[in-house]
């Protein structure tokens, strides 16, 4: 329920915006892709792709930066590309280039003035890819083993690079000393069997077997890999991708989770009715802001109470788990509350933040995942479950949930009648919770083990999410007290290749679109609402995405992502 508060603004900053999508959604109805390109549709930059052997080249990205701004389309059948006008493409000096594991980077510059279409060709040539350039699905789908192995060693890429586990032999019980420190003792001594979670007890042996049959002593050190085919229809290449460099940002490398050297944002939040949106960096006490008129990028340095946020190495000593990257911070969940101010979550703590007067105001009582009501309460799980009023800052507890239900509990939202639904990632399930009641029931996902992560609420009260192991999304529909699932690729087979890993979703209920991404690849998909029918999209570089927000006030269907490996962006999804 992200974006459903609008912001209490200035009438005139509503009025203004407003005008501003009319005019772009003009310039989009008069945009011709993809019948043709031609200096008429109002493009400053067209052109087309061919290989070096003479072929047109389709679903491409085209990648135009100036200053912290990269803008990427995408070649039709053709091999034709064009930027429409509404994009962020306007007149001045630009580097154009195409930066693909497959081919040849290349590079060209080009001036752009302000009326005039500029066309450049581009020729790339085939190169042998470098096992420097591919994520996790890449590599698993070159590794020899069964379908259960592989899930299980996928499930590694969430702190680091399967490059990073890889880098060294190790034998059976080497590989399994890796295996305790990595899911911590706690982890490895439990038994759920509704999950699929690699780091508990009858999978230690399973994996540590299978990881020195693939990585052994012996082994070579030259890692398999083998590459998806991008998508090339027409529905996966009518988008355009804005990136917006953030501070910190950092250079793309195989860094262990949290390094300090970059920023990390996890969560993205944009405004409704104004310019700009905002980001959680999970590893610093930052709050940062993007101005989409400029591309500034500002952070907000706040302060936390005692015992709130993760201080270092916390939580994971304790637990003798030392898994790859574990600085400070912690801030997770963003949400608007009623007055259009930014609420967002960590450990034991909730923070505000005043939009007008740049001001934070923490409260003693909070998660980093949580729910918020039409009053702006905050509902959470932190040992146990509670309501935070922030008004008065008083914390009720409350009894009608199981304490067991936190330990299993990945993300909740919360409707409009206060009601709880709980993301049950260790019990394959979606709880909910009734404060009319006081009452907690428990629904089963239809695929066993699908591992329902995090998620979002569409304006009738249905919560959607990811169900990250199961590679599907799923729907739970409180009326019938069922979860409906949707595949993202034609006939895939849960826990099945190319492994697909839904992290999170956001549904966007103007455009009827539910959108989700592969946490083990470098694509983001959209499902349409009404027909269940999905629709893949290859992201012009291999972000890494814990969340999605859809900004359903923008002219077009449009989400934004953080990319939180670094190179870190605030990145813009614009359909047409």
């Amino acid at each position: 329920m992200k974006t459903r508060t609008s912001a209490a603004r200035d009438s005139k900053v509503k009025h203004a915006w407003a005008l501003a999508a009319l005019v772009a959604l003009a310039g989009a109805l008069m945009y011709p892709w993809p019948g043709g390109v031609s200096a008429q549709s109002g493009s400053l930059l067209e052109g087309k792709v061919m290989s070096s052997t003479g072929e047109a080249l389709a679903g491409i990205p085209v990648r135009a930066n100036r200053d912290n701004i990269t803008v990427s389309v995408y070649t039709n059948s053709r091999g034709e590309y064009a930027y429409p006008e509404w994009s962020e493409v306007k007149a001045g000096d630009y580097t154009v280039s195409v930066e693909l594991p497959d081919y040849e980077h290349v590079q060209q510059h080009v001036t752009l003035a302000a009326g005039e279409a500029a066309e450049l060709d581009l020729e790339l040539t085939a190169r042998t890819p470098s096992v420097e350039d591919v994520m996790a699905s890449d590599i698993i789908a070159a590794l020899p083993g069964t379908d259960e192995q592989k899930h299980l060693l996928i499930q590694c890429d969430n702190c680091h690079s399967l490059q990073h586990a890889l880098r060294a032999p190790r034998d059976k019980e080497g590989w399994t000393e890796i295996i305790h420190r990595m899911a911590g003792q706690r982890a490895v001594n439990r038994h759920t069997p509704n999950t699929r979670a690699y780091g508990q007890r009858q999978y230690i042996e399973p994996l540590a077997e299978y990881l020195a049959m693939v990585r052994g002593p012996g082994s070579s050190d030259e890692l398999p890999f083998e590459l998806r085919p991008r998508p090339t229809s027409e529905a996966s290449t009518r988008l355009v991708v804005t990136e917006y460099d953030v501070p910190r940002g950092g250079s793309r490398e195989h860094i262990i989770r949290g390094d300090r050297r970059a920023a990390w944002p996890h969560d993205v939040l944009a405004e409704p009715d104004g310019p700009y949106v905002y980001y959680t960096d999970h590893f610093s006490y930052n709050l940062g802001r993007l101005d989409r008129r400029t591309g500034e990028v500002r952070e907000f340095a706040y302060e936390v109470l005692e015992g709130m946020g993760r201080t270092e190495g916390d939580g994971m000593i304790q637990q003798a788990q030392r898994r790859a990257g574990n600085p400070g911070g912690g801030a997770h969940d963003m949400q608007f509350d009623p007055d259009g101010n930014v609420v967002f979550g960590l450990d034991n703590g909730t923070i505000r933040f005043d939009t007008e007067a740049l001001e934070f105001t923490p409260f003693s009582g909070g998660s980093n995942m949580f729910g918020q009501d039409a009053e702006g309460n905050i509902w959470y799980l932190q040992d146990g479950f509670h309501k935070l009023d922030m008004n008065t800052g008083l914390v009720t507890d409350i009894s009608g949930v199981p304490d067991t239900v936190e330990g299993v509990t990945y993300d909740m939202e919360t409707d409009a009648q206060g009601r709880g639904f709980m993301n049950m990632f260790r019990e394959s399930a979606i709880g909910m919770y009734d404060p009319e009641t006081d009452t907690f029931e428990m629904y089963q996902t239809p695929t066993h083990g699908s591992g329902p992560r995090r998620g979002d609420m569409d304006d009738q009260g249905r919560p959607w999410m990811g169900l990250y192991w199961a590679g599907r999304v799923g729907m739970f529909d409180p009326s019938t007290k069922q979860v409906k699932e949707f595949g993202l690729i034609p006939d895939h087979r849960p826990f099945g290749p190319p492994f697909v890993s839904p992290y999170s979703v956001a549904v966007d209920d103007r455009n009827q679109i539910v959108w989700t991404n592969d946490f083990n690849s470098r694509r983001t998909y959209k499902i349409d609402m009404r027909t269940g029918q999905p629709t893949e999209y290859y992201m012009p570089l291999p972000y890494e995405v814990r969340d999605l927000t859809a900004e359903e006030s923008a002219p077009r269907p449009t989400v934004w992502i953080p990319a939180y490996r670094p190179p870190a962006k605030m990145v813009r999804i614009e359909l047409y």
